[in-house]
């Protein structure tokens, strides 16, 4: 008999029922298939978290099998099931579709950024100089957020690259030709040298942006994050509170090395060690 698995698992799986998303348990893996095996949930809970290097190489081995494997952290389900849920759907293909070429484009503010990116978007908002949306009817059904321009001057004088930081659109549905439609808008806009972009690793496979013509350009290293108990946000070292930051300085003898130190305190203060898988990059050259 396997183990009884934590509560927020069982809500889960209840919620999969609920949406009638059929799955296949494996308790011993902390695994979950859905869509007759074609796609797998690491189940990944804050009390036995495991390391990044497990976590790649896990989906790397279903990755060679045709299964697309994504890793669910406790923190993640509890803070955006809805959102969650929403991936997961689309991942299957189980989206409606609305046609992006009925849609117009326009410029929209950060609180209207942030408010569309909070309800659709898994990672939630970011600050950002260029926001567009994508409307049908009165509705605003995708977003494209980016970034202002990097000079590149070690390529050339005038070179500059852009980085787009988000997209999403509306939970439940598949905006066909949406993304394409907000990339060419800015691109016709700005005249960038190239885009750049992130694929998170724990969540994706760069399909997207490869249909896209982006290029896979490498990945980045796992990344270490505090996860701050009080509202599941995660955060790197540098954005821990000022008033922690100050703290850890002010103690006597911790030093910069002393993880057990930093931990110890850290974890007095509701804050737990957790990390992501990195990110893929791509880069479109235009």
């Amino acid at each position: 008999m396997g183990r009884l698995r934590p509560v927020w698992q069982l809500d889960f799986l209840s919620r999969l029922t609920d949406k009638g998303i059929a799955f296949t348990e494996v308790e011993e893996h902390e695994l979950v298939f859905l869509d007759q095996q074609g796609v797998a949930i690491h189940l990944v809970s804050l009390a036995d978290k495991g390391c990044p290097e497990d976590f790649i190489a896990l989906q790397k081995r279903y990755q060679e099998q045709n299964c697309y494997l994504v890793h669910l952290w406790e923190d993640i389900w509890l803070s955006r099931r809805e959102q969650v849920l929403g991936r997961i759907a689309s991942i299957l293909g189980l989206n409606s579709t609305l046609h992006g070429r009925k849609g117009k484009i326009i410029t929209i503010n950060q609180v209207q950024a942030d408010e569309f990116l909070l309800n659709h978007h898994l990672q939630g908002s970011a600050k950002t100089k260029y926001k567009f949306a994508l409307v049908i009817g009165e509705e605003i059904v995708a977003i494209a957020l980016f970034s202002a321009a990097r000079p590149m001057t070690r390529i050339a004088a005038d070179y500059r690259s852009y980085e787009l930081v988000r997209f999403a659109s509306q939970i439940g549905f598949t905006v066909t030709g949406g993304f394409s439609k907000l990339l060419k808008h800015f691109i016709k806009l700005v005249q960038p040298n190239d885009l750049m972009s992130y694929a998170d690793r724990d969540w994706s496979l760069g399909n997207a942006y490869a249909s896209s013509g982006f290029e896979l350009v490498g990945a980045t290293e796992p990344l270490a994050l505090w996860l701050d108990l009080k509202d599941y946000s995660r955060k790197t070292w540098l954005r821990l509170p000022a008033t922690l930051l100050e703290e850890l300085k002010s103690m006597e003898g911790l030093k910069s090395s002393d993880e057990t130190r930093k931990q110890q305190f850290l974890r007095a203060k509701n804050y737990l060690p957790v990390f992501n898988t990195g990110n893929l990059k791509y880069i479109l050259y235009l």
